[in-house]
């Protein structure tokens, strides 16, 4: 009888995954469809920052084969898809795993999934300042030869640029990942605090790394905000216990008259 009753929890649980799956399909679905019909306008925010730069040494963004404008139309438009689904996405995934938590563990995990996405949005914003100021530094007479112009291929570029952005917003989950390590007890804000000068010289390395233009500016408008996170993550984390300590023994005074009474 137990194992027939966990046969049939395990085929609701299926069903039910199947069920968000299908929808989350559906939104990145209808997200493509509106990246599609609104292309025109998204091209040109995502090319701007290149097509500047390339544009001032007499450059031109150009295809290299025939399918390689609907290649890209249609690469657009599912990243677009994906970006417009997201909030979806998210909410098909919490309702599927939140009832396996506990009401503590749901009361820490739901600030993590919208902080997340802020996180990497604010990631990206700041790639998008970058690149300009980076493909100028690409294409700075140390690294092209005089009379040597420039004609890139427009579905390299977008590669280009989703690896960058990409880079970013990863970058920018770094509070998201040290709160999961402070809550599963590995590290403690102490123990971040202690660690700080080896932290902000590894969050300049990292910088350093992804926007390899040499240059101070460039470099801490990575590792700026990121140094930023971190502190406020160390506060977060401190606040956050020194709260939980709180109700806590607000919790242990309440049950003391009960005791006492019993």
């Amino acid at each position: 009888m137990v194992a027939k009753d966990e046969k049939l929890d395990l085929v609701e649980h299926l069903e039910e995954l199947r069920t968000r799956i299908i929808r989350s399909i559906i939104y990145v679905c209808v997200g493509f469809a509106a990246g599609w019909m609104l292309y025109p306008p998204i091209y040109h925010v995502l090319m701007a920052p290149l097509q500047g730069p390339i544009r001032e040494v007499g450059g031109q963004i150009i295809f290299r084969g025939i399918t390689e404008g609907f290649l890209t139309r249609f690469t657009v438009s599912g990243a677009t898809g994906i970006v417009i689904a997201l909030p979806g996405i998210l909410y098909e995934l919490w309702g599927f795993v939140a009832p396996g938590l506990t009401w503590s563990e749901r009361r820490a995990a739901a600030p993590l999934l919208p902080a997340a996405v802020a996180l990497f949005s604010a990631g990206i914003a700041v790639g998008y300042f970058i690149t300009p100021r980076f493909v100028r530094w690409m294409l700075s007479p140390p690294f092209r030869p005089e009379g040597i112009g420039i004609l890139p291929s427009l579905q390299a570029q977008i590669g280009f640029l989703a690896k960058l952005y990409l880079a970013f917003g990863v970058c920018f989950q770094l509070p998201i990942v040290l709160m999961f390590l402070i809550k599963a007890g590995v590290i403690s804000p102490d123990f971040l605090a202690a660690r700080r000068r080896e932290a902000v010289l590894a969050i300049l390395v990292i910088a350093a790394l992804i926007t390899p233009t040499w240059d101070l500016v460039t470099m801490m408008i990575l590792a700026g905000p990121m140094i930023v996170l971190f502190e406020g993550t160390i506060w977060l984390a401190r606040f956050t216990e020194r709260r939980q300590r709180t109700e806590e023994l607000a919790e242990a005074q309440a049950d003391e008259p009960e005791t006492a009474a019993d």
